[in-house]
């Protein structure tokens, strides 16, 4: 049995080797493996470029997307700027136009106020049927309230002032009582504007002339004068012919 120890292990040394040889791979194996693998890195390559076309056109979009949105916000900064230029200059302007409106305005109060402190002196001249005409307007100019519109008090005097300039240029006759000797008495009062006027009653008996002063209108008997005077008011009225009248006149001035 020792005799056969050595080639025993001969055999299996042999046996080891020829396994060993049999399991490394053959040049075509490994040629093949070389051509799959490099196959797969073909493929992997193409992938990769074929994924980075699209991403190069989808960034080429987005780049061409990025410039229009420049330009146009490059275009809304430009008007943008051209229109807050526009908003200066008019604001510039409206600035101007604001102290221009505040200087007239402040006029037009100094003038109003003028005119109200005229026609609060003329008041007392106003006779019965002027003043009956303006009458509200007349008792704000007399009660002036500090609080109220500019353009209320300029209606009121517009209003006041065209009311005694029409009654200036026009011969008016008013029925109104007036007392007389202690009586009050329906009189028809003839007024030449606000210059002078005459009355006379209805009977005919009393009748007398009359001239506006500062305290008032200042009436003056004169009984010759009524049958004058009921004539003038007769052609006046239209129920009587037309026809020369005579009446007195008082100046004015040397009554106030």
């Amino acid at each position: 049995m020792m005799c056969f120890r050595p080639f025993l292990l001969t055999l299996l040394f042999s046996a080891t080797l020829l396994a060993s040889a049999d399991d490394k791979p053959s040049p075509g194996s490994l040629a093949q493996k070389k051509v799959e693998e490099w196959v797969l890195t073909r493929q992997l390559i193409s992938k990769e470029s074929s994924e980075w076309e699209t991403e190069k056109q989808t960034l080429s979009g987005l780049n061409e997307i990025r410039k229009k949105e420049t330009a146009q916000l490059d275009e809304f900064i430009q008007a943008a700027e051209e229109r807050v230029e526009e908003i200066d200059k008019k604001r510039g302007e409206f600035s101007d136009t604001e102290q221009e409106l505040k200087t007239w305005r402040r006029d037009i109060e100094t003038n109003i106020a003028q005119f109200e402190e005229r026609l609060r002196a003329e008041i007392p001249r106003f006779p019965p049927p002027l003043r009956v005409q303006v009458e509200e307007a007349l008792l704000r100019l007399e009660s002036p309230d500090p609080e109220r519109p500019l353009q209320n008090r300029v209606r009121d005097v517009l209003v006041v002032l065209q009311s005694y300039v029409n009654f200036e240029n026009t011969i008016t006759v008013d029925a109104e009582l007036r007392e007389i000797d202690g009586t009050d008495r329906e009189v028809d009062t003839l007024y030449l504007g606000l210059s002078q006027a005459w009355y006379v009653d209805r009977s005919g008996k009393f009748a007398g002339t009359g001239i506006p002063t500062s305290e008032g209108w200042k009436w003056t008997p004169d009984k010759s004068i009524a049958s004058k005077v009921r004539r003038a008011i007769e052609i006046q009225t239209k129920t009587a012919q037309p026809g020369f009248v005579e009446l007195p006149f008082t100046n004015v001035s040397t009554e106030n």
